[in-house]
């Protein structure tokens, strides 16, 4: 049996996927059963989720099962009693823990990947191959060695670039072989190019092999000038017929036959737009060509005269113009597609040098090799066998994926055993990636014959009025959109049924129903928008972490996250902080262009008006760096502390070209050109989180603010892989093969019209999606933001009549204005703001349930200032002795380059060595005897396992075990050294939040619930001391003690220092 469930944002996808896992456990008597169950998912983060969830729940069914939401579903229907489920769950815990390395919970890319190592031989490779997951810079090598190796001898790719180069000369004057020929490989090597190739049957270096192209591109070229000549030349008889009846096309309506001079002395490279709407509305009616009262003048002398050749000439732009049009398209890429043959061998022989593989490639490989097998030979090739399949997330799988799978399913299904596809199409927003919902909405009920479907219909993450708005809002949008799309009688996708079973019951009961605010503001505004909303919901007791503000693409998230840090809010974020933005970083960059080319006059004004000498030598580029930095942060040093993260990740990325590269100024600098790097802020435990939509998904959130939603696009011009519609047009008699064609509403008039149609649909679908995956990630709020609409759309608004939408923006506010269900509450602010409100913001503050951190532990420190700290590499004199601190001076703690001293305390000054020569080494031993001491009595074992080691001789153990029988004895009176072992913990290990680990050397637990720590120190003192204890004073007050006192014991003088 294959269940496929849908399921909705919200209703316990993950708990139904680990009960499912579990149950089949449960009743298999293989104790290794785990071992046979595969459960493949999107991502990492929802891998470890998943196992995460199934070793909590046996945890919970092993130790406490009347806890488990699972137990009505295997007591009495698997078990007779809970004791039988507990014992049964707690060893197939213990077995899951021990044998860990086979619990099969995997993303489906690594599966693959493994399957694919198991068939090294056959794909040609190395066993020991790599995964490149920078595909783009493989391609570019191949062109550039395709380029280098051209030698003479190859006359034909020789032959067809150079034509390449003169025709653009001719056409614009200058040339850019490499980067056109970069672009098109980079298309041809796409897996959507090859999936449009595998789908069509097209024999691929038939169709781009040169002496076809060479053919099209005569035809392409027929087709274009033949044109040009009928446009021309039909333009050009109506206006010499009418100028000869003595009427000039300047007499027409609205000077309307004046656009017929566009189309004269037309040339064959001259681009050739369609006639506006209004002229081919004026032409076909002869009472529309001239005014009233110029009618009655002119239109006898040239009607009917000119009707026959204006028809003409509108007729053209019919068909005609489609494969015209076409012709222009093909013509444009058919150089670039001539090196396909070459850039596929090149590509090839590159990927055995560098013995890589491609993660894209990985799945048509194995597609190639596994298509027709059945499954026992992928598993003996495997090592294991698997006999239930989970698959998660499956409407982000793609077509050749599934190929892949679909004979392990549907040989276990051939068996008798269960598996399990769980997704939801309306979630589907992976496309750009290779994703087909189509799979999921029907393929799989077609392809699978022992199916049985589910739908989970009750949302168990959002409170009553976020469910309800979702309810009523989609099904709305998804009407509005069949009916918008373009060409749809010729379609086959109906939103409307792919949101079918968008509403929910909702789970959640209590008086909370949440809120859901929508503002409409200027775009200049927006940022704003999201600050006062994040104020907002903190008056209401919300803490940071409970607020995460969805961004639709990476540069709206930097944005925001940087207006956000600006304004004191704490923020975590995934790579949306660009290294570039740093005023810091781009005045480095610049002043190492000035090293480089010291005639750089923008770089020389810079330098000058910084007040930066720059370095005539530098030991490496790292060393350039550091020393300009110094400059720069004397220069404007709050500036230069505001950006130490962009800073720190410049130097990281330097580093990592230094590593690899060598130490080369020009070559980094080309390289930086190159580059866009992006950051990480670092996570603290309460922040504000900005991450994009399609990060979010999986996630939930307590409030969200999803800003700049103009950004979701009804529609988007992109370059698609297209096959022209050629039945009865000349290009039905050229060999079949695929084309790059930016499909756009100017599509309309091509042979492409099909494919745009086609697009439109599903973009479609996946902007309403990502909307949909935005709007169903808030628990108890959330607050969309976005730009006014046009007056055009709020007038038909007013009006009642449904806009011309053009984002999925302007079709909330439709929505909310319109609405008279939900009861939003309507309000204009001051200015542009429009606000529309249903519910009260939830209040945080009385449930107890904020993200606030609280104390212990893992507590984020109040104020955290980092810093980049910088010294020269050989600093001078003067930078090393600028004061009279003695740590300041030490020539152990200054400069990059340091000089240790610290082998000189371990030598008397007549070089004797031992406990008594060295008051270093002494102070070690002491300090090792008394970590052994935990009671007084333990002292008497610790020196004779000191004198038994070598340590000490014995005189000097009989030295040492007075002077610390009188210290211990002395320190006694204080509560050091209680009589009762529990109560003292030596070097117990702290874990600081930053991962750090920390040992004090003694701390004793008093009656009252507090701590005291003790540090034992046998040299001078040093304020470096008082700092570390007092650190580890902050850890136990984080950890919750409230008396917290410390004491350096400097134990030869028996003197005491309380630090804090």
């Amino acid at each position: 049996m294959i269940n496929i469930v849908k399921a909705s944002a919200g209703s316990g996808k993950t708990f139904n996927l680990a009960r499912t896992y579990i149950s089949l456990l449960l009743k298999s008597d293989d104790r290794y059963a785990y071992r046979h169950i595969l459960a493949v998912t999107f991502t990492n983060k929802a891998t470890d989720e998943m196992k995460s969830r199934i070793l909590k729940e046996l945890y919970i069914l092993s130790a406490f099962p009347e806890r488990s939401g699972y137990l009505n579903d295997f007591v009495p229907a698997l078990f007779d009693s809970v004791d039988d489920l507990r014992r049964r769950s707690e060893n197939l815990l213990s077995n899951i823990l021990h044998d860990y390395s086979a619990f099969a919970v995997s993303t489906i890319d690594r599966f693959f990947q493994q399957t694919l190592k198991a068939f090294s031989r056959e794909i040609g490779q190395f066993a020991s191959y790599q995964v490149e997951l920078d595909k783009d810079s493989l391609v570019s090598e191949s062109v550039d060695r395709i380029l280098d190796s051209l030698t003479e001898k190859d006359t034909g790719l020789l032959g067809w670039l150079t034509d390449n180069v003169l025709e653009q000369i001719e056409q614009s004057g200058k040339y850019s072989l490499d980067i056109s020929l970069k672009s098109m490989a980079k298309r041809l090597r796409s897996s959507e190019h090859r999936e449009k190739i595998a789908e069509l049957g097209i024999d691929e270096f038939q169709a781009y092999s040169k002496e076809n192209l060479s053919r099209i591109r005569t035809s392409c070229r027929r087709i274009i000038s033949d044109y040009t000549s009928m446009v021309s030349g039909c333009a050009g008889r109506v206006i010499s017929l009418m100028t000869a009846e003595g009427v000039s096309p300047a007499d027409t309506s609205r000077h309307f036959m004046n656009r017929l001079y566009d189309y004269v002395d037309l040339k064959p490279g001259d681009s050739i737009p369609v006639p506006t709407a209004s002229f081919m509305a004026n032409a076909s009616d002869h009472e529309k060509w001239f005014s009233k009262a110029a009618s009655r003048k002119y239109l006898p002398l040239v009607y009917p005269l000119i009707e026959a050749p204006l028809n003409d000439f509108c007729n053209l732009f019919g068909m005609e113009y489609s494969v015209y049009s076409t012709a222009k398209i093909i013509d444009g890429q058919l150089y670039g597609l001539g090196v396909d043959g070459e850039l596929d061998r090149t590509f090839s022989e590159l990927m055995k040098e560098k013995n890589v593989l491609c993660l894209d490639d990985s799945n048509a490989i194995l597609k190639g090799i596994i298509d027709g097998s059945d499954a026992p030979f992928i598993y003996e090739k495997l090592g294991v066998r698997f006999e239930h399949f989970l698959l998660d997330e499956f409407q982000d799988t793609s077509k050749i994926q599934w190929e892949n799978f679909r004979p392990l399913v549907q040989n276990s299904d051939s068996q008798g055993f269960d598996n399990l596809i769980v997704g939801d199409v309306k979630q589907s927003i992976y496309r750009w990636r290779g994703s087909d919902w189509g799979l999921l909405d029907s393929g799989l009920q077609k392809e699978l014959s022992d199916v049985r479907v589910d739908k989970l219909q009750t949302n168990y993450r959002s409170l009553g009025n976020i469910v309800e708005f979702n309810n009523a809002f989609f099904p709305e949008a998804a009407a509005v959109l069949d009916s918008a799309v373009p060409g749809r009688s010729g379609r086959n996708i109906s939103i409307s049924e792919i949101y079918g079973d968008v509403v929910q019951n909702v789970a959640s009961g209590g008086s909370e129903k949440g809120s859901v605010h929508l503002t409409f503001c200027p775009k200049e505004n927006e940022a704003d928008m999201v600050l006062e909303s994040i104020l907002r919901v903190r008056e209401k007791g919300a803490g940071y972490g409970d607020i995460a503000v969805l961004v639709r693409n990476n540069s709206s998230g930097g944005s925001i996250a940087s207006f956000l840090i600006d304004n004191g809010i704490p923020v975590i974020t995934d790579d949306s902080l660009k290294i570039r933005s740093s005023i810091t970083v781009r005045r480095l960059v610049s002043l190492m262009y000035y090293v480089d080319n010291p005639s750089d006059t923008v770089g020389g004004f810079l330098a000058e008006s910084l007040g930066i000498k720059a370095p005539e030598t530098y030991h490496s580029l790292m060393d350039l760096a550091e020393s300009l930095l110094r400059a720069l942060k004397i220069y404007n040093e709050e500036v230069f502390d505001g950006e130490t993260l962009y800073i720190q990740s410049f130097m990281d990325t330097l580093q990592d070209y230094v590593s690899m590269n060598g130490n080369t100024l020009r070559s980094f600098l080309k390289h930086w050109e190159e580059l866009n790097p992006s950051i990480s802020s670092p996570t603290l435990g309460d922040s504000v989180r900005v991450m994009t939509v399609h990060k979010s998904k999986g996630l939930d959130f307590p409030y969200v603010i999803f800003p700049y939603a103009e950004t979701v696009n009804l529609y988007k011009s992109t370059s698609y892989w297209c096959h022209p519609k050629a039945e009865g047009t000349p290009f039905e008699s050229f060999p079949k093969a695929v084309f790059d064609v930016e499909l756009s509403s100017k599509s309309e008039n091509t042979l492409f019209a099909d494919d745009y149609h086609t697009e439109s649909g599903l973009q479609y679908v996946d902007n309403i999606n990502t909307l949909y995956v935005a709007l169903t990630r808030a628990s108890k709020g959330m607050h969309i933001i976005a730009k006014t609409p046009s007056k055009s759309c709020m007038e038909a608004v007013d009006k009642g009549v449904l806009p011309d939408f053009k984002d999925m923006s302007q079709m909330l506010y439709w929505f909310a204005s319109a609405d008279g269900r939900l009861g939003f509450v309507r309000s204009q602010e001051e200015g542009s703001d429009i606000s529309f409100s249903l519910g009260e913001i939830y209040d945080f503050a009385g449930s107890g349930k904020s993200g606030k951190s609280g104390g212990g532990l893992f507590a984020a420190p109040e104020e955290f200032v980092s810093g980049y700290p910088s010294w020269p590499l050989n600093p001078s004199e003067e930078h090393l002795f600028k004061g009279n601190d003695e740590e300041e001076n030490d020539v152990r703690v200054k400069g990059r380059l340091k000089f240790s001293a610290d082998a000189v305390d371990f030598f008397s000054d007549d070089g004797m060595t031992g406990v008594a020569a060295s008051h270093r080494l002494r102070g070690i031993v002491l300090h090792n005897i008394l970590s052994g001491v935990v009671v007084p009595s333990d002292l008497g074992k610790a020196v004779a396992g000191a004198l038994r080691d070598g340590y000490v001789n014995e005189s000097e153990s009989a030295e040492v075990l007075e002077l610390l029988s009188e210290r211990i004895a002395s320190a006694a009176s204080r509560g050091w050294f209680p009589d009762d072992p529990s109560a003292v913990r030596n070097e117990t290990a702290l874990f600081d939040c930053d991962g750090s680990v920390l040992r004090p050397d003694r701390v004793v637990h008093t009656e009252d619930g507090g701590v005291v720590i003790i540090d034992y120190k046998f040299g001078e003192h040093n304020r470096r001391y008082e700092r570390q204890i007092a650190r580890y004073a902050d850890i136990y007050r984080r950890m919750g003690y409230g008396n917290v006192s410390t004491a350096l014991w400097y134990v030869d003088r028996d003197e005491v220092i309380h630090s804090a």
